[in-house]
């Protein structure tokens, strides 16, 4: 994606991510395979931080990819998400309550990334198998078919396999499912 494309996604609180997918070779092994997140709460940090993970990507021999979130985050609703976990955590057994904790960081950035914890609603369309069915890189039949239920697209970009679209909340039940899979709160593909 060009770094113009990418500023409309840059500002406010966002997690970013460097990693490599399974079907790409990664190792299944929890402790050996490669992710590292950080979150920016501001555009020049998100920069920032894309620049340090596409220097990591460019110079690692495995496929790594980079991700960020497609929607802003409010910090107020991930603390409270992430509060209510803690407590929860207060009545798990010994072993599980110091995984809890020992893990904490993990449990901050999955208590922001949850849906209820989105600042605003954008939608990702993951155009994938249609595109690999017909071979068929021309996707204006699905332009078509969103302007026709009146979606306004934000954004189109290709992917390695196809292509997403972000566009403005609209009702999912009338997007034709045949043409991929409407996400309500997904990961942009940064890099790869």
């Amino acid at each position: 994606m060009k770094t113009k494309e990418i500023k409309q996604f840059s500002d406010g609180i966002r997690m970013i991510m460097i990693c490599q997918r399974n079907k790409e070779g990664r190792n299944t092994n929890k402790s050996d395979r490669y992710s590292k997140r950080k979150i920016s709460t501001y555009s020049e940090e998100f920069f920032k931080i894309l620049k340090e993970f596409q220097e990591i990507k460019n110079n690692s021999d495995e496929p790594l990819r980079i991700y960020s979130c497609v929607n802003k985050r409010d910090i107020k609703k991930a603390i409270r998400n992430f509060k209510q976990k803690q407590l929860d955590a207060d009545y798990y057994d010994e072993y599980s309550k110091n995984n809890f904790y020992f893990d904490i960081k993990n449990r901050w950035v999955g208590s922001l990334m949850k849906q209820s914890s989105r600042a605003e609603t954008k939608f990702l369309i993951d155009i994938d198998s249609i595109i690999k069915e017909t071979e068929n890189w021309d996707i204006s039949y699905i332009e078509e078919h969103l302007e026709k239920i009146g979606v306004k697209i934000i954004l189109k970009y290709p992917t390695k396999n196809g292509f997403h679209i972000i566009t403005e909340p609209f009702n999912p039940n009338l997007f034709n499912h045949e043409f991929g899979e409407v996400k309500k709160d997904a990961l942009l593909l940064l890099d790869y």
